[in-house]
């Protein structure tokens, strides 16, 4: 529970304000049910202007209480809006503070589950639940109160039903954490799947085969289903245990009511209003009991772990004033080969460079750790005097800017693209796009759908540079970026980035030109056997 009411310290002045509205209309709810003790008295004594009186009290009550409940029901989920979207912020911060390395331990999917289906079991088993629980809590005071008000012994019969039910929770709340972790993992294990399976829609539907893609969603759905199914059967069976006691709690105290009745202690009319606010009290105590117990399953969530204790320093800015240099460097994914072994080389500041070899040979995986992408190598790689292991990477990010050969598209506009919503002088985009003849084919304004589905694989690459251009890095590197472009598109692209004698530009290859040739300050030459550095 109190991680729960930690979360309402980002609306503190509204929380307040919203339980100050339920109080009222807790207030003014158990005031229709007390007005119904003399509604009945009069209509007993046949006392048409007493029970018009009583009974139109009675109607203004309710009407106070609904006018109550509709401003604070949107009081409340202005709250939860705002405490979702903190939260929300809170774990993509937390995800920003990551490397790609920490990123990539998990599928995206289970960020994605994070960010929807955990965060609607919190807003539903936290954020909402403790509203009810604050009207539900206020009312059955209330109720008690009412009854004290009547005789003490059925406040004091109301009291000691509603402790001895109230301690029920506790012998359940670990069995319901269990619950909703499994109920979590199983939201998150369908969503991953259902992203896989869709993300290769068009494998299935080439082939002829859109049965299987059904046959999958089915089995994938009805996995997921049954762990719903086995949540609410495990979790209602305690509820229905909890209802059950209430039942009996009513019964035992209209028994007291009637005896007290029948001993004249108040009059019949009480009755009416007695069973009522009896029927409030334990309602609303299962109610808070459901509540809390409800509370309870937030703790799993918020103990998530939103990112992985940092291993690198903090923030801080590289001077980028000589070199890129990796001295003895070598990596393999798995411990049984090595892909990269004892490779040294100077990427000199300003200087140009291909890196060419056959498929297999290590080109991408050497870009990747000299951008960063990669982290448990042996050996060094320098930017300057800075170790890349020992500086955070998001100064890595700042430095480096790798343009892979498959770039990411959003479903955003192409300006939105290259900018990725940093602001950019509309001049330089547009000639960007200019340069990159990215006017040929398409605009600054046009919409992206299916993550640049409608693109070609040469114009994705050409967004892609874009992009790179716009943020400006000092150390450009490129996998293969211009070999979807045609021949002159793809020597003029290289001869502008070739020809800015501030741009360290480092490009993997297949078809080097004699003209890029000539630009170039190195040439690193992979091979099965091995890795030669030449100079030009």
């Amino acid at each position: 529970m109190y991680e729960t009411l930690k979360l309402f310290k980002y609306e503190k002045k509204l929380t307040l304000l919203t339980i100050v509205l339920s109080i009222a209309m807790a207030l003014s709810s158990v005031g229709s049910s007390v007005t119904l003790a003399p509604l009945t008295d009069r209509l007993i004594a046949r006392d048409l202007s007493g029970v018009t009186y009583w009974l139109l009290l009675t109607i203004a009550f309710w009407g106070v209480t609904l006018a109550l409940n509709y401003a604070n029901s949107i009081l409340q989920e202005q709250i939860i809006r705002k405490i979702t979207n903190q939260l929300r912020v809170q774990i993509t911060d937390g995800l920003n503070d990551m490397s790609l390395t920490d990123y990539r331990q998990s599928d995206h999917s289970e960020y994605v589950s994070w960010l929807t289906n955990d965060l609607d079991l919190i807003k539903a088993n936290g954020l909402q639940n403790f509203f009810e629980l604050i009207s539900n809590f206020s009312t059955l005071i209330f109720s008690i109160g009412a009854l004290f008000f009547y005789h003490y012994s059925l406040a004091v019969i109301a009291i000691i039903l509603g402790v001895l039910t109230m301690l029920i929770p506790n012998f359940f709340g670990t069995f319901m954490e269990r619950e909703t972790n499994r109920l979590s993992a199983a939201n998150s294990k369908f969503l991953t799947k259902i992203e896989d399976l869709f993300g290769g829609f068009s494998v299935f539907l080439t082939h002829n085969i859109g049965h299987i893609l059904t046959a999958n969603v089915n089995e994938e759905s009805d996995q997921q289903g049954a762990t719903n199914v086995k949540y609410v059967r495990n979790t209602g069976f305690i509820e229905l245990i909890i209802g059950l006691i209430s039942v009996l709690a009513q019964m035992v105290m209209l028994g007291l009511t009637c005896y007290l009745a029948i001993k004249g202690y108040f009059s019949v009319g009480v009755i009416s209003s007695s069973g009522q606010l009896s029927g409030i009290v334990f309602s609303r105590l299962t109610s808070v009991i459901h509540g809390i117990f409800r509370m309870k399953t937030v703790n799993a969530i918020t103990k998530k772990d939103i990112k992985p204790q940092s291993q690198h320093s903090t923030p801080s800015k590289i001077d980028f004033e000589r070199a890129l240099t990796l001295e003895h460097l070598n990596f393999g994914y798995t411990d049984a080969k090595d892909v990269i072994k004892d490779f040294s080389y100077q990427f000199v500041k300003g200087g140009k460079y291909a890196i060419v070899g056959k498929s297999g040979t290590g080109k991408s995986t050497l870009i990747k750790l000299l951008s960063g992408r990669l982290e448990n190598y042996r050996g060094t790689i320098k930017i300057d005097d800075a170790e890349l292991k020992s500086v955070n990477p998001h100064d890595i990010y700042d430095v480096i800017e790798l343009v892979e050969q498959k770039p990411y598209i959003f479903n955003e506009s192409v300006g939105e693209n290259i900018s990725l919503g940093v602001k950019k002088s509309p001049t330089m985009l547009e000639k960007i796009a200019e340069f990159l003849h990215l006017n040929e084919f398409t605009s600054l304004k046009a919409m992206m759908s299916e993550h640049g589905s409608n693109l070609s694989g040469g114009q994705r690459q050409r967004l892609a540079l874009a992009r790179a251009m716009a943020f400006s890095k000092p150390i450009l590197i490129i996998d293969e970026v211009t070999a979807g472009i045609d021949a002159e598109g793809s020597q003029q692209i290289e001869d502008a980035l070739l020809a800015d004698e501030n741009l360290t530009v480092i490009m993997i290859t297949h078809t080097l030109s004699d003209k890029t040739r000539q630009q170039l300050t190195g040439l690193v030459e992979l091979g099965d056997e091995q890795r030669a550095a030449t100079l030009i």
